[in-house]
């Protein structure tokens, strides 16, 4: 008796058994692209680490005292603890007489009188007792400023938001943080437009990140030259108003640790850019990424390590 046919031959077109063509998968497999960016990045990892932890340790060995709302960092407090200071708010209309005031109670000199006005809202002028400060006060409102008598506070660190001792503008830098976390979107994308063979939102994508990392590296800038050159800041923050790397250590391990930061992201926006004409020319393809994602874990990494800088320099 003749058998019937089995479906051992294979299942019936149309029939539920039939297999599909493999869904193609961009899981690549470890390249020496790949351990190298990973060594590498394993490098920097110890390095801002090391970085960072300088930084806690510089940070938690300051000594109460170091910082002051009256005084230049680091100066000796010893016989100053009962000093009082007065706080130039306004210099009303006429600005001679706020210095003639500044020069003959305030024993301000020309140039530091100069100073202390262009501070403003945050002009400091220090006095040993209450009394003088009391008398500087006085003269000073009768004429014409708006004036505050403070005592003198101290601090181991400048601490977030205190214009007497931090000149960090925090909400330009948050907003600048923000800017840069929208770059790692944008990088995302663009590996995962080139994932799915399209060119052109690649392309997009890669120009977006680009331009927002050079947003980020302008914004530091401003906010470097604003500290070192544009703004004047009160005595507290710096003896010469100008907040520059040797004013104070506080203002050397922000400069350095920034500085560096900036430095990778200068070399990642470089990296990012020699991308992006690789691929409006074509270089790119489905199977063809390479670069890109290794770009792109650099770019993360970058990020992910101002996220932290952020925290712990401005914020803490």
């Amino acid at each position: 008796m003749a058998l019937a046919p089995t479906d051992a031959v294979g299942p019936k077109p149309g029939s539920a058994g039939v297999r599909h063509a493999p869904v193609p998968s961009h899981s690549a497999p470890v390249t020496p692209g790949k351990v190298a960016i990973w060594l590498f990045l394993a490098t920097e990892v110890m390095f801002f680490t090391g970085l960072i932890g300088s930084y806690i340790v510089l940070r938690a060995g300051s000594p109460r005292g170091a910082y002051s709302n009256l005084y230049p960092p680091n100066t000796p407090l010893r016989g100053l603890e009962n000093s009082r200071g007065v706080v130039l708010r306004s210099i009303g209309p006429d600005r001679s007489k706020i210095e003639e005031v500044l020069r003959s109670l305030g024993d301000r000199k020309p140039d530091e009188a100069e100073q202390v006005i262009a501070a403003v809202p945050h002009g400091v002028v220090p006095a040993r007792s209450a009394e003088r400060a009391e008398a500087l006060a006085s003269a000073l409102r009768s004429a014409g400023a708006v004036v505050e008598v403070e005592p003198l506070k101290t601090f181991e660190w400048p601490k977030p938001y205190d214009d007497a001792v931090n000149p960090l503008a925090i909400n330009l830098t948050a907003a600048n943080t923000f800017v840069l976390i929208c770059s790692s979107v944008t990088m995302v994308l663009a590996l995962s437009a080139i994932q799915r063979g399209n060119r052109a939102k690649c392309t997009l994508f890669l120009l977006a990140t680009v331009v927002i990392g050079s947003i980020f590296l302008s914004v530091q800038v401003f906010e470097y030259r604003q500290l070192m050159f544009e703004h004047h800041y009160p005595s507290g923050i710096s003896a010469n108003g100008h907040f520059v790397p040797s004013c104070s250590l506080f203002a050397s391990c922000f400069f350095t640790m920034t500085g560096l930061h900036g430095l990778h992201v200068t070399a990642g926006v470089l990296a990012l850019s020699v991308v992006l004409i690789a691929s409006i020319f074509g270089a790119f393809s489905a199977s063809n990424y390479a670069a890109i994602e290794l770009t792109g874990l650099y770019w993360h990494f970058v990020d992910l390590v101002w996220i932290i800088l952020f925290t712990i320099v401005y914020l803490l």
